[in-house]
């Protein structure tokens, strides 16, 4: 069981130094001080809530590469996307200005 997990799972705001002081004196970690406002654990909690911390892992927020591989993805489509609308448009926008100079009649034909 790690000590600091547990307390952290169970307090998750808690700062370690401040709130609690942990000590290992050659053996088993034990809590050397304790300043949160709530009884100080005894070892069946702490191992309770290490049990419930490995059933209910905490968010691990996703890898930074990976949201920025995904992003480059969405944008490179994107572009994509804006380079074929641009393309049709500027094609619509050549007809639309054929089909006026033609009812003007500057078009020789």
């Amino acid at each position: 069981m790690m000590l600091y997990d547990a307390i952290m799972y169970k307090y998750p705001g808690a700062e370690v130094m401040r709130d609690f002081k942990l000590r290992n004196e050659g053996g088993d970690s034990y809590i050397a001080e304790w300043n949160i406002r709530a009884p100080i654990p005894t070892k069946e909690d702490l191992q309770a809530w290490w049990e419930e911390l490995q059933q209910n892992p905490p968010y691990e927020p996703p890898d930074q590469l990976e949201l920025l591989s995904q992003q480059l993805s969405q944008e490179k489509l994107a572009r994509k996307q804006l380079e074929e609308l641009n393309e049709t448009l500027g094609s619509e926008l050549s007809g639309i200005k054929l089909e006026l100079l033609s009812l003007k009649g500057d078009v020789s034909e």
